[in-house]
């Protein structure tokens, strides 16, 4: 992802929740003008009621914005993914614009087959380090680990090694 601010970005449901739970939903908002979830992602989170759900609801409607696709026909495309990560998907497709976030390998390695530029958790954490909004890339990713999100062991060292903290 450039280290310039982006004029739209669609995001997974996966990344908005561990961004919430660290209370670092300031890398989405300095990362785009607009970032937007589509219905698919925000019924996921209000599946949920925690801290993290509660944080998202919060923003909703000031720089973070529900969209709905148009085109479901696009959906049988990309058969295999999760919805909302579909959905993601499609909206970037067919606003013409690159930029998605998502964590899901799968779903990432569609996006690139569909010329989308993905971006996850980890990689949002590395730009925010970049920009000086995050200290230690590693203690967040541990704190990643805490509430639930898996990252292997090539991930981690190529993270803390871009990030400058490889001990």
């Amino acid at each position: 992802m450039p280290y310039q601010r982006a004029r739209l970005i669609w995001c997974d449901t996966s990344p908005l929740l561990f961004l919430a739970r660290l209370n670092r939903l300031e890398l989405l908002k300095s990362s785009a003008e607009k970032i937007y979830i589509p219905d698919a992602v925000l019924e996921e989170i209000n599946k949920k009621q925690d801290t993290a759900t509660g944080s998202i609801k919060e923003i909703l409607n000031t720089w973070l914005f529900e969209c709905t696709i148009k085109n479901q026909e696009l959906r049988d495309m990309l058969f295999g993914l999760g919805s909302g990560e579909q959905d993601v998907m499609i909206q970037a497709y067919e606003q013409r614009t690159s930029l998605v976030i998502l964590d899901d390998q799968d779903a990432r390695r569609t996006a690139r087959r569909l010329g989308l530029k993905p971006i996850g958790t980890i990689g949002l954490l590395l730009v925010g380090k970049k920009r000086g909004i995050v200290d230690s890339v590693e203690n967040e990713i541990n704190r990643l680990v805490e509430y639930g999100f898996w990252i292997s062991d090539n991930l981690r060292i190529e993270a803390l090694r871009e990030a400058g903290e490889m001990k």
